[in-house]
């Protein structure tokens, strides 16, 4: 697990990669109503660009003894990247309860008291439970 992973899973509480060999794509869930969220297709770099970073990886490599693989480590970056910016684009859909520090979707977030529906539920969900 990356930082970036570790610290999305923290912010969220839980997603999944649904990324393809042409882009990258991320599924995020309400840890209340287990509602997902998906984020827009982000476009991996062609394979050219990995191509050069490869040739460019390689210099270095022979330069420092270095043993790591920059294509790797490219993908890495590039993976990191786009799961930060997919979790920026569905964060407006989450809000995290201040009284029980869980991570919600719209859905299950009490907007007029700025709680969830589990801390403080809506008269909506008072009524279904009588």
């Amino acid at each position: 697990m990356t930082l970036a992973d570790t610290l999305v899973a923290i912010e969220f509480g839980g997603y999944e990669d649904v990324s393809d060999e042409k882009s990258f794509r991320f599924r995020f869930y309400c840890e209340r109503c287990d509602s997902a969220y998906e984020s827009d297709c982000q476009p991996r770099l062609h394979e050219d660009a990995n191509g050069f970073i490869d040739s460019v990886g390689q210099i270095l490599r022979e330069a420092t003894d270095g043993d790591s693989e920059p294509a790797d480590d490219a993908a890495q970056f590039e993976h990191d990247a786009a799961l930060r910016a997919a979790s920026t684009q569905v964060g407006e859909h989450f809000h995290q309860c201040p009284q029980c520090g869980e991570w919600i979707c719209d859905r299950c977030w009490n907007r007029s008291l700025l709680l969830c529906e589990k801390c403080a539920p809506s008269g909506v969900a008072r009524a279904a439970s009588y």
